[in-house]
């Protein structure tokens, strides 16, 4: 065997260990390549996790506002059927606005719904506003100045809140509600306008909810006479006195399903000049006389009483001893559509009502009156109707009076027909309820 000379056994052990730290270098490349792929692929997994959060937010945000938005529309839709509310959007039982007298009028001849505000513009200041507090519910505001955040809002959590917007129609009755929800309690981030670099570049969620609302009237076919009686009317020596001016209405003064009565006193009629008195007045009326209660009750109203009585806008008045007293404190409240359960007794000298603002009452009973009072508005008796009043102090309706039943006057009793308080009635006073197929959001 061939010996190895020294010089190629020293040469043979340097390259032998010159060879150990070249495969630990490229060792650390490898390690150092697959380290970096590795961090790689983790700050892309947590990219796309940091996008999917975000999007999951932006879903939440906007979820938040569109809930805001439409709890916005049916809190309008059931303000406007309100009665008198304060600066807080509050019911108060002292004389002031209703929600819908705040923002709105109706035209009486026309029906047509104009706006108080009509230059109003959106990005700067709404109708109405409302803001969720934790701790305490919803805080509104209902002026035409913008409202405040409330102080107790915390920075910290999320203070939804949605703006209302009254939008007028060029369909007579029907008018259009704005709700713009924000997941924020700011007036400038929510009022903003909605361009899409807010949209993307903001944390602040949007979302409106447009709906159309029609006026319901509360009084669908005005009687042409001020006083119509399904069954007979009688009365003292002192008459009955009606009056009616309205060529519209021919001037007539009753209708009456039951047999002529007597007792009339031509000084107690008033129709149109040149028409006698008792040519005005209109018994045994055949149509009337073979009308169902209920079809009676729907002649004027448009529907069935129990469907009249669950409308929006309609109020319940519990009665005490004397409900005379109660119609007033509910007036006082803002009710104009009041539903009495069972009989019913007006007494005391009261004044219900007034000519630009009259209120309708419908008893589900007999009506009793006594007393002198001024009345403004429609009565509408499902029972028989008994009024008595003195002989010096007159008791006087001044719109027009239904009955299901009979009517017994005693003492001096005036009915005076006003047109003007048919067409209120018809046209201004009623229940709001939405236009099926006018919903509609972004």
């Amino acid at each position: 065997m061939p010996r190895m000379s020294k010089t190629a056994f020293f040469n043979g052990s340097r390259s032998a260990s010159r060879a150990h730290p070249q495969r630990g270098a490229a060792t650390l490349i490898v390690v150092m390549v697959l380290f970096f792929i590795m961090a790689m692929m983790a700050a892309f997994a947590n990219r796309n996790l940091m996008f999917e959060q975000r999007i999951a937010a932006n879903y939440y945000r906007s979820g938040v506002a569109f809930d805001a938005a439409e709890a916005g529309a049916e809190w309008a839709l059931a303000m406007l059927n309100s009665g008198n509310v304060n600066g807080q959007c509050q019911s108060i039982a002292t004389a002031s606005l209703s929600f819908k007298n705040r923002y709105l009028t109706i035209d009486p001849q026309t029906r047509f719904i104009t706006a108080l505000r009509p230059n109003f513009n959106i990005s700067a200041k709404p109708d109405a506003a409302c803001v969720r507090v934790d701790g305490t519910g919803w805080q509104c505001q209902c002026s035409n100045t913008g409202w405040t955040v409330p102080a107790v809002v915390a920075a910290a959590t999320m203070q939804p809140s949605f703006t209302i917007t009254i939008q007028p129609s060029t369909q007579a009755g029907v008018m259009g509600i704005n709700s713009l929800g924000c997941t924020a309690s700011s007036d400038d981030e929510c009022l903003a306008a909605n361009t899409k670099a807010v949209v993307y570049e903001s944390s602040t969620g949007k979302a409106s909810v447009s709906i159309q609302v029609a006026l319901v009237s509360a009084l669908k076919m005005p009687p042409p006479t001020p006083l119509t009686i399904a069954g007979a009317v009688s009365m003292d020596a002192t008459g009955l006195g009606l009056h009616n001016s309205d060529p519209r209405s021919s001037g007539l003064l009753m209708v009456s399903g039951g047999a002529n009565s007597m007792g009339w006193i031509d000084s107690r009629l008033d129709s149109l000049p040149g028409t006698p008195p008792q040519q005005a007045l209109i018994s045994a009326d055949p149509a009337l006389s073979t009308l169902t209660a209920d079809k009676l009750f729907a002649t004027f109203f448009g529907m069935s009483p129990a469907r009249y009585q669950a409308q929006p806008a309609m109020r319940v008045v519990t009665c005490s001893a004397d409900c005379a007293t109660d119609l007033v404190t509910a007036y006082g409240q803002g009710v104009r559509l009041a539903w009495i359960d069972g009989a019913a007794t007006l007494g005391g000298d009261i004044i219900l009502g007034t000519a630009a603002n009259p209120m309708r009452v419908v008893g589900n009973g007999a009506l009793t009156i006594n007393g002198p009072k001024q009345i403004f508005g429609l009565l509408y008796a499902r029972g028989t109707i008994v009024w008595t009043s003195g002989t010096t102090q007159p008791s006087l309706l001044t719109g027009a009076l239904i009955g299901e039943g009979t009517l017994r006057s005693a003492g001096l009793v005036d009915i005076v027909y006003q047109a003007a308080i048919m067409n209120a009635l018809s046209n201004q006073v009623g229940s709001f309820v939405r236009v099926p197929g006018s919903w509609n959001s972004d």
